[in-house]
């Protein structure tokens, strides 16, 4: 073959080679594209809602009557009780999931939920952010004023500088007390709180009152019944509904089913009669469809969305709330969390957990706000702590916190801690007094039950001058006849003096104690006070201030024992100008199925040398005064308990006593009694302060002198056990061949070993010499075989020291003791 005909073949193969590749690429550029598998669709909230059996709602449980925790720390509420009866329509659980309000919204776009109720009005805003169900309730009201007054309301803050009436438990008793008191527009004692809506318009109409804020209806009703105005309406108009996901329209629809349903039962309507106390003749109707979305520019949507999960607590575990852990009055601690970040934003420094709402105003126990310590990425977890102290009052705490981003926004799970604070020792009591024949002063009753009274008497003679008051009061402004008689209706425990001047310069005090014994279903008065708080010359009237909580019937004010305010507010105040000079008596007498709350305020009405001035306008906001403070006794031995009283008078907002600097006693009432144990010898300083329109201390000292142990201290030395009760009625010597050891260190921590595992656990004494309280100790969980028995005699020992309440030594042994005084452990000290 030539080279020419060999060419020719090599060229054609290559151009077929060619035709071949071409024709290979155009059919890869033509050739349809394979469509890649859809991904799954997540599950539709009501697909989720089916497949787990129950349905996730997220609710803020601070606003009753909608949701709040009751007395036994239970949820509760109207909008609680409405999803609960949702719940059964559709055939699922309720979950209820306690969250910052702010955080509800975000809540639903994480999915941490499934709805969200709490009072949540409808508007076009929130539109753009979640879906609504039908509108469940709608409320609006009135502001009702006299009509001479000329009072025009256009907003809120336009009430403040009126005296204000609103019903107990309402929605305006909420608001104004958050929007106009505790933004200090308002004076405390302007928020006239009332039973009965009734009997604020009837003060109205008598001048005692300038508002009412109530319920549209309600308010209506009265000015065509009382000859009131409608001086403003609509400052509050609300049409709630149940929120949920964007696009969840199947869980849209079942809602409004149920929704429908519970509506046409009448459900709805006796919730609304429950929980709020309105007729159903009165409840405004809801609109018949769906709210319809209002344009709005469309917002520039936000980079990352703030979530968080409560993971765990590290310390305290209250068993939510059903065992709260018992810590002693006045007791630091730290209360920790764990929580994770379940939004898209990184959590910086500058995000902070805050005390936002308790039980009652103590349950803050001086908590501040505490920044998270590091940063904190999505699905991260970090650990909080906050430093507390736990209230010197007894009774049971819950503060509620919440975290908060740099911008001050509240946001996912609200956290809580929970304690018990059980009743103090007894305070030391005060040294025998020396009979003195020219002092008589007796007490008819020394031990009352809260509400009753005590009737004293005195008769001096051959005294310049005598002084008859409460311990704390001073003296000066209460002298009196050298023969007399007083009632004293004390709500606690309170020393009353009897200071006796006599000629040669020399004084002589005579005290007696009025122990007074709580009851608990009884009308508690936390504010009953004058301003001025002890004398005025005649002529002048006197500011009466006062505030009661509990069950209350009525409250009545009385003038030396003569009715001039009946059908009172359980929270007011009233002007007073007292006819003729001397001492005048005023009392607050309050009412409930559990019986009757009375205190008395005694009022030195002055006539002057000189022509007495004009009668003087009250301020409208009194400074707070303290009008006693005491810490009895002076000087006690470690470990020994002193009583603190006080009584507070003015427009205090808030009131707080501290031990060295430190707050023991957080928004304490306006008077009370407590006790506190100290422990560290030396001076300890007691401080009262109260704030409002000004700010007012008082201090106080006491001298705690150091306490030896008999023999060996039970802190330092190394204890053996050499004995132990079984459990089973028996005391056993420990297994030879093993040393089970206790060490009580200065830190209030106990370590040692079981016999083989080192354990620790922390301790208090709680009075001297012998009360002792251990926690449940925490260890290894090493397993050892010999000797024989080892592991159980651990388990018995290691058990057998929570139980422990006292102790005793004599030289160089231990006996602890468990709460039947039984010696349950036996140990010698090195």
């Amino acid at each position: 073959m030539s080279r020419k005909q060999k060419s020719d073949i090599l060229l054609g193969v290559l151009i077929a080679v060619f035709v071949i590749v071409l024709a290979g690429l155009v059919w890869l550029l033509v050739r349809p594209s394979p469509t890649p598998p859809s991904p799954t669709p997540p599950p539709d909230a009501w697909s989720r809602i089916q497949a787990n059996g129950q349905i996730v709602v997220g609710t803020s449980a601070d606003y009753p009557p909608f949701a709040y925790y009751d007395t036994n720390f239970a949820l509760t509420g109207f909008d609680i009780a409405l999803m609960r009866e949702i719940g059964q329509q559709l055939g699922v659980q309720v979950v209820f999931r306690d969250m910052a309000f702010d955080g509800l919204y975000d809540a639903l776009q994480l999915q941490q939920i499934d709805a969200a109720i709490s009072a949540i009005s409808v508007t076009p805003e929130r539109e753009q952010l979640v879906d609504f169900s039908s509108i469940y309730f709608v409320s609006e009201d009135g502001i009702l004023a006299r009509q001479d007054a000329g009072i025009a309301i256009a907003s809120v803050n336009d009430m403040a500088p009126y005296r204000l009436a609103v019903q107990a438990g309402t929605v305006y008793e909420r608001q104004a007390q958050r929007l106009l008191v505790d933004t200090a527009q308002m004076p405390q004692q302007n928020l006239f709180v009332y039973q009965q809506v009734d009997t604020a318009v009837a003060d109205l109409t008598a001048g005692r009152v300038d508002l009412v804020w109530l319920d549209l209806q309600p308010a209506q009703r009265a000015v065509s019944l009382n000859g009131v105005v409608l001086a403003g309406q609509g400052l509050n108009r609300q049409t709630m509904a149940i929120a949920m996901q964007n696009g969840e329209t199947a869980l849209q629809n079942k809602l409004n089913e149920a929704l429908a349903t519970l509506q046409s039962q009448g459900r709805i309507g006796q919730l609304v009669l429950d929980y709020m106390g309105i007729p159903p003749d009165q409840i405004l109707p809801p609109p018949t469809a769906v709210p319809s979305v209002t344009p709005v520019p469309t917002a520039t949507p936000q980079p990352c969305v703030d979530g968080m999960r409560y993971v765990a607590d590290l310390n305290l575990d209250d068993n939510n709330m059903q065992n709260p852990p018992l810590l002693q009055p006045g007791a630091q601690f730290q209360k920790g969390w764990r929580i994770q970040n379940t939004g898209t934003c990184t959590w910086q420094t500058n995000y902070y957990l805050l005390y936002v709402d308790g039980s009652t105003p103590a349950a803050r126990m001086g908590g501040q706000a505490t920044f998270v310590p590091n940063t904190v990425a999505p699905g991260q977890t970090v650990d909080m702590w906050v430093s507390l102290v736990s209230p010197l009052q007894p009774g049971v705490y819950k503060g509620i916190w919440a975290l908060h981003n740099s911008q001050g926004r509240a946001f996912g799970d609200r956290i809580w801690v929970g304690i018990e604070v059980p009743a103090p020792a007894t305070a030391t009591p005060l040294p025998t007094q020396t009979p003195s024949p020219n002092i008589q002063f007796t007490a008819n009753q020394t031990t009352i039950t809260a509400g009753q009274c005590t009737v004293f008497n005195w008769n001096v003679t051959g005294a310049t001058a005598v002084y008859f008051y409460a311990a704390g009061q001073n003296w000066q402004q209460h002298q009196v006849t050298p023969q007399g008689s007083r009632t004293e209706c004390p709500s606690f425990t309170t020393t009353y003096d009897l200071r006796v001047l006599w000629p040669d310069g020399s004084a002589e005090v005579r005290q007696i104690v009025i122990q007074v014994i709580p009851a608990p279903t009884v009308p508690v008065i936390e504010q009953f006070s004058l301003s001025p708080p002890t004398e005025i010359f005649a002529g002048q009237c006197v500011s009466i201030i006062w505030r009661v909580s509990g069950n209350v019937t009525g409250a009545t004010l009385l003038r030396n024992d003569t009715t001039i305010y009946s059908n009172a507010p359980v929270s007011g105040s009233l002007t007073d100008c007292p006819p003729g000079a001397g001492a005048t008596t005023y009392s607050l007498v309050a009412t409930g199925p559990g019986g009757t709350s009375r205190q008395q305020q005694v009022l030195n009405v002055i006539l002057p040398a000189t022509q007495p001035p004009p009668p003087t306008a009250t301020s409208p906001s009194p400074s707070p005064t303290i009008d006693s403070f005491t810490v009895r006794p002076s000087e006690i031995t470690q470990g020994e308990c002193v009583n603190i009283s006080w009584r507070v008078g003015g427009a205090a907002t808030l009131i707080q006593i501290k031990r060295d600097g430190v707050v023991v006693l957080d928004n304490a009432g306006f008077s009370g009694v407590v006790s506190s144990c100290l422990q560290t010898p030396g001076t300890v300083t007691f401080r009262i302060e109260a704030s409002g329109n000004g700010f007012a201390f008082q201090e106080t000292q006491v001298l705690v002198q150091p306490y030896t142990e008999p023999g060996l201290p039970l802190v330092g030395p190394n204890w053996r056990l050499t004995d132990y009760w079984d459990g089973q009625g028996a005391v056993v010597a420990a297994l030879p061949g093993t040393t089970v050891t206790a060490v009580f260190g200065t830190d209030n921590q106990l370590t040692g070993s079981g016999g083989c595992n080192n354990y620790s656990a922390s301790y208090s004494l709680l009075t001297i010499p012998n009360s002792l309280t251990i926690a449940t100790p925490i260890g290894a969980n090493i397993f050892c075989a010999t000797p024989e028995g080892i592991m159980t005699q651990e388990q018995i020992y290691l058990s057998t020291l929570p139980t422990i309440t006292s102790y005793q030594i004599n030289g160089n042994v231990l006996e602890l003791r468990d709460s039947n005084g039984r010696v349950v452990l036996w140990f010698e000290g090195s």
